[in-house]
């Protein structure tokens, strides 16, 4: 009875250290022209986004794209980065596809450091109701100087609405 104990442990401590076989879309496959083994990519993940960065080492100017989409519920984003460490320079954009709502929107951000000034704006449009909305603010420390505009529109009704705020700090 031991000895079979001790067998089974040997087995057990065996299976445990030694490796694991490679699961199957991870097995490599042999090319007989370039005689040669490689090993497949797996398969794509629906729900796993995407993302990019480049950089311009002649302007310094780093940009980042990411991109997301659900095949299941037909949505989709992206997004965009840039800085320039030279200029101090920085801009920032989303988009943005509801499938369900039909809602599409889209928003930046953009900083200039020799003025000082920094801007963001959104719009959004609802293709089933027709109502289309846009706002924007701006702000510039040096003057002290704020600005807030927005617009909303509904062409089926016929009515819109706006604003334009500017105040000084």
């Amino acid at each position: 009875m031991n000895k079979h104990l001790v067998t089974f442990a040997v087995i057990a401590v065996g299976l445990l250290l030694g490796r694991a076989a490679p699961a199957a879309a991870q097995t490599p496959v042999y090319n007989p022209y370039t005689h040669s083994y490689t090993t497949p990519p797996p398969a794509p993940n629906p729900y796993v986004s995407g993302s990019a960065t480049v950089h311009n080492p002649y302007t310094g100017t780093t940009t980042t794209q990411a991109a997301a989409y659900n095949p299941y519920t037909g949505s989709s984003a992206h997004a965009t980065t840039a800085t320039n460490p030279y200029t101090g320079a920085a801009a920032a954009t989303s988009t943005s596809h509801n499938a369900y709502t039909g809602t599409n929107t889209a928003s930046g951000a953009y900083h200039n450091p020799y003025t000082g000034t920094t801007s963001a704006g959104e719009a959004a449009h609802n293709p089933y109701t027709g109502t289309s909305a846009a706002k924007e603010t701006t702000y510039n420390p040096y003057t002290q100087t704020a600005t807030k505009s927005g617009e909303v529109s509904n062409p089926y009704t016929g009515k819109s609405a706006s604003y334009s705020q500017s105040y000084h700090r």
